[in-house]
């Protein structure tokens, strides 16, 4: 699991959208890209953003938050998902 999203979850700093939005990141509720077909998905209501770290080799890890909460899953890298930088300090 990417450390980054990981550190600031467990830190208690993100439960929901309105956190992820409000932090220093601003992380928005972007939705995703269904790869399938090409069309943008639950945008405004769910958030997904890849991480640096992958699964295997046909799976990336994502964070993903809406407004009841927020978790790391994996899935297919196909997908489309926003990205965001996280700089080493």
């Amino acid at each position: 699991m990417n450390m980054k999203w990981s550190n600031v979850m467990g830190n208690g700093e993100w439960d929901n959208y309105s956190d992820t939005y409000t932090s220093v990141l601003r992380l928005y509720a972007a939705g995703y890209l269904i790869y399938s077909v090409g069309t943008l998905n639950n945008r405004g209501s769910y958030g997904f953003y890849w991480s640096s770290s992958q699964y295997d080799s046909s799976y990336g890890q994502y964070l993903y938050f809406y407004s009841g909460n927020c978790y790391m899953y994996n899935y297919n890298k196909a997908s489309g998902r926003s990205v965001r930088y996280l700089r080493e300090l």
